[in-house]
């Protein structure tokens, strides 16, 4: 089977919602609108990005882009979880005001059905097509415009991408023996491919015979974060590679239209298991740890329940940080080959280019891994936009900006203003304006009563609370300047924790000012909330 037919959707036509005519422009004028390229991640933290400051990750590519474009150096997402995120990325959109809370909502009856910006830009005149992991609610795939696939109708080889690739793999790769030091991996790519098995890998235990006990197969379904090492699959068919394969193929299919496309990488997610020859790039024992891996979370909003957790053992961590950055050096030389072939077609100057991730990873920080809270690990992420000749080189933006300000910002570059969301449009702040805010919101409404559902972090401060009343050690107050590594809860427990009432509830007051003006489902609740408890 062919990769290229694997991954082409039927166009479906979509109904409801305002209609744009389908140009901007009168007669004499020039369409001066620029075509969008989006380059998305999955669980890319701030960190992992050489512009960031990070000396020992590979990444010319991004940190090219981010040299000649504008750099946002306090990125923050709109919620620290995948198909949440997502959706506001692409609606401009809170996630209590999608509803869609948390990854099992992409079919949530609950979901408020918003435009995306590929639908009001289609509906403008933009061809918009999407390749990678999608993982937003499916009616949003609905717009894409992608040549058809045989054999597959409607959203199909849109929201089920991954899977086609998994099957792509299992069809094309065939199975050999394992080698001492081996196992399948199970949790992806559906028993086909080895992998040489790491310390940190849950099952490394059980090596050299490869011998899984019974006992340990019927207890504890393994899942994909429990899997790490490096995958013995050709570089051309890695995920990466496909993903971005077909990328660059549209780019050729679209060269002469106005386009909005997207390239949705899946990595770095886990299974955190790169290939050659990107992993014999980096060196374990080269790795640094996190200066909070070993943090107890004793006055921390989220507790420790990981006794023994390998995530706060270096040695292990150092292997997952290798692997961690080998997938993101892969996906750096990707972006450079895609973005060499816009110059190629002579787009570079007719294209805004936006890169940035859903959310981060924790990778071994306060001795945890992924994501699904408001440390900076998980919470912040890259982001850069790149437009040659409208975007001055070497701009950078330190001021906090959420990237659900994603959906204005293109929307405004693309001649659309005042459309209803959110965010704002960080043209302005880019221009050299001032921020509409000097803060940014991240948000996961757990049901959980002792987690925070809401952030608001500024420059200096973060504050974790949340809509709810009750709980125990929800509230959080970070001092980011003196306590970067987030050790150290002003609030909760600590015994001089009045001194900082005031600062909490400036932030908290602040916060609340943004959620009334976006009419947020909750703010009562956040405005309610008794700060300071006995």
């Amino acid at each position: 089977m062919n990769v290229k037919d694997l991954l082409f959707n039927k166009h479906v036509a979509l109904t409801g919602g305002f209609v744009f005519a389908s140009s901007f422009i009168t007669a004499g004028q020039v369409d001066e609108r620029p075509n969008i390229l989006v380059i998305m991640t999955d669980q890319q933290a701030f960190s992992a990005l050489g512009y960031a400051g990070n000396t020992v990750i590979r990444t010319p590519n991004l940190d090219r882009l981010a040299a000649d474009g504008v750099y946002f150096s306090q990125a923050i997402t709109p919620c620290p979880v995948s198909v949440p995120a997502r959706t506001s990325v692409l609606t401009g959109r809170l996630t209590e005001t999608t509803r869609v809370r948390d990854n099992k909502d992409v079919v949530s009856q609950e979901a408020i059905c918003f435009q995306t910006y590929d639908e009001i830009l289609s509906k403008a005149g933009y061809r918009s097509e999407y390749y990678g992991k999608f993982h937003s609610p499916e009616y949003m795939a609905e717009i894409y415009k992608n040549p058809p696939v045989e054999g597959l109708t409607g959203t199909d080889p849109i929201i089920k991408w991954e899977s086609l690739y998994v099957k792509f793999i299992k069809d094309t790769i065939r199975k050999r023996e394992l080698k001492p030091g081996e196992l399948y991996e199970t949790t992806f790519y559906g028993g086909t491919v080895p992998y040489r098995v790491d310390p940190i890998d849950r099952r490394y235990k059980y090596l050299p015979s490869g011998i899984i006990p019974e006992d340990e197969l019927k207890t504890k379904k393994l899942g994909q974060d429990d899997v790490h090492g490096v995958l013995d699959l050709p570089a051309e068919y890695t995920i990466t590679a496909v993903q971005a394969r077909e990328a660059i193929e549209a780019l050729d299919r679209l060269k002469d239209e106005r386009f909005i496309l997207t390239c949705s990488f899946h990595c770095p997610h886990v299974p955190i298991t790169p290939s050659e020859p990107y992993v014999s790039l980096y060196k374990p024992e080269k790795m640094a740890t996190p200066v909070s891996i070993k943090d107890s979370r004793n006055n921390s909003p989220y507790k420790s329940n990981q006794d023994g957790s390998p995530y706060s053992n270096p040695e292990g961590v150092r292997y997952m940080t290798r692997n961690y950055y080998a997938f993101v050096t892969e996906i750096d030389e990707w972006v450079g080959r895609i973005l060499t072939r816009l110059e190629q077609l002579n787009l570079k100057e007719k294209t805004l280019v936006i890169f940035v991730s859903d959310h981060g990873e924790m990778l071994g920080a306060h001795g945890m891994r992924g994501k699904f809270c408001f440390y900076e690990e998980s919470v912040r992420v890259p982001f850069i936009i790149y437009y040659p000749g409208k975007i001055p080189a070497g701009t950078k933006v330190n001021t906090p900006v959420s990237v659900l300000n994603i959906f204005p910002t293109i929307l405004d570059y693309a001649g659309l203003t005042n459309i209803p969301s959110d965010g704002y449009s960080l043209r302005p702040v880019i221009e050299g304006g001032e921020s509409r805010y000097d803060f940014a919101v991240s948000e996961w409404t757990w049901t959980n009563s002792n987690t925070p559902s809401l952030m608001i972090r500024t420059n200096d401060w973060k504050l974790m609370t949340t809509h709810r009343s009750g709980g125990k050690d929800v509230e959080a107050l970070y001092d980011l300047k003196n306590d970067p590594f987030e050790m150290n809860n002003l609030l909760g427990t600590n015994p001089e924790r009045f001194r900082y009432a005031a600062i909490a509830e400036s932030l908290r007051s602040r916060l609340v000012g943004y959620l009334k003006d976006v009419n947020y489902p909750l703010v009562e609740g956040v405005e309610q909330r008794i700060l300071i408890r006995e």
